[in-house]
């Protein structure tokens, strides 16, 4: 319960976070964006263990073994390189598809987890397809093509379905927060080179940076440093399967997030298609409830 309580916040907290991208990209580049991020998010989380350290005893080089340091490495090369896949992609494709087709990590992470040994429950399956579909109604209002922007958003997709199953490998051992703390500095820092692209240098200035401070804090300190971390600790509770049917309401929050704060109609499909994304959510939960009873 405690794992699915902390997975739901997480997706509580990325669909909200939606509407701080797309206000902060409207100062800055999406590498400018990332990088500012990613970077808040390190410091915010370092500055809790050193506080951990002051005032808990605990001395701040113990946070960080061989096991964060290893962790932090690839959990962060999986986070950035699914990023990029995804900023890249929006070049090329809308939003909408993007959301949908990146939301499909939902169904990479069972069939990854099978390539390296984890084979998901049975029940697994039905709350997959059910929350694939409940995301296309909710992203989607047409088919989907399939050119540069799609394969990229796939690729992403991919990514982040490895990103779940990366983070899986180490939190069980980890300080979760050295490791997300880790995960954030080395996105930031892998993404510092795409700071020099033309697009990025055009936009990029201490003005814009201080006028999308507020979006870049709100996902740098909660998308990032708080949603992530919650992810991880929930990550040793549940497994990365079911954790993922469970992010995936994160598309259901972002519809929300859409009709609460900027007043976007909810039509009828888009609400079959929440009501899919939950009622798998429940059919998943049900079932890994009663599974040990059997």
């Amino acid at each position: 319960m405690v794992g699915t309580l902390l997975l739901l916040t997480t997706a509580l907290i990325w669909g909200f976070a939606f509407l701080a991208q797309k206000m902060g990209m409207d100062h800055v580049g999406p590498f400018a964006f990332n990088v500012a991020r990613n970077a808040l998010a390190a410091a915010f989380l370092l500055g809790i263990l050193l506080a951990r350290s002051l005032f808990g005893g605990r001395r701040l080089a113990d946070s960080f073994g061989r096991t964060e340091r290893t962790g932090g490495l690839w959990c962060g090369l999986a986070l950035f390189v699914a990023a990029m896949f995804q900023q890249a992609a929006l070049q090329y494709t809308t939003p909408g598809v993007c959301a949908f087709l990146t939301a499909n990590y939902v169904l990479a992470v069972p069939v990854l987890g099978m390539l390296v040994g984890r084979r998901p429950r049975g029940f697994v399956w039905p709350g997959v397809g059910m929350a694939v579909l409940g995301t296309y109604l909710i992203c989607m209002t047409g088919p989907v093509p399939m050119g540069r922007g799609e394969l990229l958003t796939i690729a992403c997709a991919l990514c982040f379905g490895g990103h779940v199953l990366v983070v899986d490998r180490f939190v069980a051992q980890a300080d979760v927060l050295a490791l997300s703390g880790l995960q954030f500095l080395v996105c930031a820092i892998l993404g510092l080179p795409f700071l020099l692209l033309p697009s990025e240098r055009a936009v990029l200035s201490l003005g814009s940076l201080a006028a999308a401070a507020g979006a870049i804090s709100f996902c740098g300190i909660l998308s990032s440093g708080v949603a992530y971390t919650l992810q991880n600790f929930a990550q040793r509770r549940v497994p990365p399967a079911l954790a993922a049917i469970l992010m995936s309401l994160e598309s259901v929050f972002g519809a929300f997030a859409g009709w609460l704060v900027l007043g976007d109609v909810l039509t009828a499909r888009q609400l079959a298609g929440c009501a899919l994304v939950l009622g798998a959510v429940l059919l998943s939960e049900v079932c890994a409830a009663l599974r040990p009873r059997r």
